[in-house]
């Protein structure tokens, strides 16, 4: 028998026309939902650079990264202060990544709370395949499955993240097995002594380089040697043969064949939405225009900076002074010294010698004996043809066999790409693959990371510094001025990437901000202020240009001591440390456990929640304009037009496909009086579902509307439990369920506790109501 609240129930009240014909009422077949329930609205698919619902509502996603522990083995505990058992790279455990299923309920329901209900989800290649080449952890697999198989329950929908840094925990980042270094011939014990990587486990003594310098190791010779041999082993290492396949063909078949596997494990479970073809991917050596020297416009020169020649000849055994990098000012970094690096005569390399000495790169000079380059463009013009290398070229070969891979088992599925980080998207040929391709970069503010500092009074634009402008003209001063220029960027970001992929839907699979800014005094006196305002600047730019995204990122093992544990990051907007009570109250009372506003305890754990919870329109029947929120005032306004040519919903014969559903978060608006002003048509606010139904009324195609909301100024109460009807605008209030039909849009007398204003100066009627 189906429980009492279901529709079906015998006990159940049955449905009238007036409710399935107001706002928020939906349909006997399909039920109205929540804005941040992604299952309301029927499956997940794409028009243009747009995502759709089955209604062919436009959706803007919004969600987080889960989450940064589990780039970590559970066992050994691979928080990166520890080394205990690091190098026995096989006997290791991801189960508890992200979180134990007894936990779930916690997390999800706080992701629910916060709006933020669209998950990237990391599942590194070596907690998938860390016991070696083609064996499974298939008992991590059925506790993601457990996992994956509640999102439903909270409205959360996921895409898999085959998440890597600097390709694998062992040299410095996190994705690849163990296992694939030793494919290549290189001896993970080795990196230490000589600089091929720099690895937190085993670099954490007096004297060695501070957290932020691990994205060095993208120029070093582990993690750059892995990704050469991975994307171009065949064109610049032919001779290197693994278990009888060359090492391009060894290290791509088991990548595709590992997440092709938990596709067909995974791919037909509701919430699985697609797959990531890899985080953030590096081209290695590919490329690489100066074995020499790198570009310092391009590229982060901190701590120890060798160049590919000197990285070469470290590996090999030699000994050499190399250049030591520190913080500056105006230019991020400068010289400081040089230090002697492997005087031990250690090599890297199983064997002995290195992989690019044998295939003529490189060799040693006899009379001086100092490395020197024999091909100096080896690695720009294709070895055996002399043709020029684009680095794309090998990636979107591989975007193509992975995304093939993917969809022969999951076909339906999305396949989420990324560029390089900071780099422009591939351009994509008439021969690439079309199908269910999504645009999926990655934007920060890189200043306020490598300097952990955010004061609201200078940002600086990195993409411009990038390309060689001037450090003042890239400069930009107060809050407005962050907006602006973040805004600037994603508009770059976004404008590019969809003028070189195409026109796709686009997301940003990682923002966000370190939460350990400011010399950590935040964690001291429970103020997320700056925070708040550095977030809000990130997100504010996120809705301008009309961006999905999920933050980096909710990390349920965050602590104030070691951040994230990895790699010395603290982006968590969850931790275990954080304060206990909300900042928002501060009468010294207990903190309440029923109340729906900042004080709940769900909250409990968040940081600088006032710039992460936030209003946004999920659903959108149209084309959204514009969306703005001022998180001092708490206004939210969105504008959005009809289509032009209007679409047929996929679900016939119900009015979902004309409501725009707006997600009305308790947490800033629970105790608060609402002004609601729409351009024309009905609305109907539903407190407890934490939203706003708009149904418009104007259907030509292209018209505009617009909706405002915002808090009364010195009002608290809470919406009245009775009815009123208006003369032509009726009222319903239902508890905390209030429904406003406009009619010609004059203004109304005060009855009930509910106030109509009046309507906008729009071509249409609206109402404009106080919650009381």
């Amino acid at each position: 028998m189906p429980p009492p609240s279901s529709p079906h129930s015998p006990t159940a009240k049955p449905r009238t026309r007036a409710q399935d014909r107001r706002p928020g009422g939906g349909t006997a077949l399909r039920p109205a939902g929540k804005a941040h329930d992604w299952y309301s609205g029927g499956r997940i698919t794409s028009h243009g650079r747009w995502f759709r619902d089955s209604q062919n509502r436009t959706l803007l996603l919004r969600g987080v990264n889960l989450c940064g522990n589990s780039k970590l083995p559970t066992t050994p505990n691979g928080s990166t202060h520890l080394n205990e058992g690091f190098f026995d790279h096989r006997n290791v455990c991801f189960l508890g990544r992200p979180f134990a299923r007894d936990q779930a309920d916690e997390h999800f329901s706080r992701l629910k709370r916060w709006g933020l209900t669209f998950v990237r989800l990391l599942v590194p290649w070596e907690a998938l395949e860390h016991s070696g080449p083609g064996i499974y952890d298939e008992k991590f697999i059925d506790s993601l499955i457990e996992l994956i198989e509640l999102m439903p329950k909270y409205g959360i929908k996921c895409f898999i993240d085959p998440h890597q840094d600097c390709w694998s925990r062992f040299s410095g980042g996190s994705g690849a097995p163990g296992w694939t270094f030793e494919a290549a011939g290189l001896d993970i014990t080795k990196f230490k002594a000589t600089g091929a990587a720099y690895v937190h486990n085993t670099n954490q003594y007096p004297g060695d380089s501070p957290p932020m310098v691990w994205p060095t190791n993208y120029t070093k010779l582990a993690a750059s040697t892995m990704f050469t041999l991975f994307w171009a082993g065949d064109v610049f290492a032919p001779n290197k043969m693994y278990q009888g396949e060359s090492i391009q063909q060894f290290l791509q078949n088991r990548y595709l064949e590992c997440y092709q596997h938990l596709a067909r494990r995974v791919g037909h479970l509701d919430a699985i939405v697609g797959f990531e073809v890899m985080n953030e991917p590096h081209p290695g050596y590919v490329g690489l225009k100066s074995l020499k020297r790198y570009d310092f416009n391009t590229n982060l020169f901190f701590g120890d900076f060798p160049s590919a020649l000197e990285a070469f000849a470290l590996g090999d055994g030699m000994t050499l002074p190399i250049e030591v990098w520190v913080k500056s000012w105006p230019y991020p970094t400068k010289k400081e010294r040089t230090r002697m690096i492997n005087t031990g005569n250690e090599s890297a390399w199983i064997d002995g010698e290195c992989l690019w000495k044998q295939h003529g790169v490189w060799s040693v000079n006899s009379k001086t004996g100092a490395p020197q380059l024999d091909r100096p463009d080896y690695f720009t013009k294709d070895p055996a043809t002399g043709e020029n290398i684009d680095f794309y070229r090998f990636y979107l070969q591989f975007v193509n066999k992975y995304s093939r891979a993917i969809q022969s088992v999951a076909p339906s599925a999305f396949i989420f790409v990324g560029p390089i980080p900071n780099e422009p998207a591939p351009v994509w040929g008439p021969e690439d693959h079309e199908e269910n391709i999504v645009y999926a970069p990655h934007w920060y503010d890189l200043h306020a990371i490598f300097n952990k500092s955010f004061d609201g009074r200078i940002t600086h634009d990195v993409q411009s510094l990038s390309r060689g402008n001037n450090v003042f003209s890239s400069t930009y001063f107060g809050l407005k001025g962050a907006k602006k220029n973040y805004r600037g960027q994603l508009a770059n970001v976004l404008s590019l990437g969809l003028q070189n992929v195409g026109t796709k839907p686009c997301i940003i699979g990682e923002c966000g901000i370190p939460m350990d800014i400011n010399q950590r005094q935040a964690f001291m006196s429970g103020d997320y202020g700056f925070h708040s305002k550095a977030l809000d600047a990130v997100l504010s730019a996120m809705e301008a240009n009309l961006l999905s995204f999920t933050l980096w990122n909710y990390n349920t093992t965050n602590d104030n001591t070691y951040g994230d544990h990895w790699n010395g990051e603290d982006f968590s907007i969850f931790s275990l440390d954080s304060p206990r009570a909300s900042p928002h109250n501060t009468n010294g009372r207990p903190t309440p456990k029923s109340d729906d506003g900042p004080d709940h305890e769900a909250h409990l754990g968040g940081r600088a929640l006032d710039a992460v919870v936030r209003p946004y329109a999920a659903k959108v029947a149209g084309e959204p304009t514009s969306s703005e929120f001022d998180y001092n005032t708490l206004q939210y306004t969105f504008r959005f037009c009809n289509y032009i040519q209007a679409p047929v919903p996929t679900v016939h014969g119900t009015v979902m496909a004309f409501e725009t559903e707006i997600f009305i978060p308790s947490y800033h608006y629970d105790d608060t009086s609402l002004e609601i002003l729409v351009s024309d048509g009905d609305w109907r606010y539903v407190r407890e579902r934490q939203t706003l139904y708009y149904r418009h009324r104007n259907m030509q195609p292209g018209a505009v509307h617009s909706i405002r909301i915002r808090p009364v100024k010195g009002s608290t109460a809470k919406a009245p439990s009775s009815k009123a009807g208006l003369g032509s605008s009726s009222v319903t209030v239902e508890g905390s369920d209030i429904q406003v039909h406009s009619g010609d849009g004059s203004a109304q007398r005060q009855k009930s506790g509910l106030k109509i204003i009046g309507a906008m100066p729009e071509d249409d009627s609206c109402a404009s109501c106080n919650i009381m």
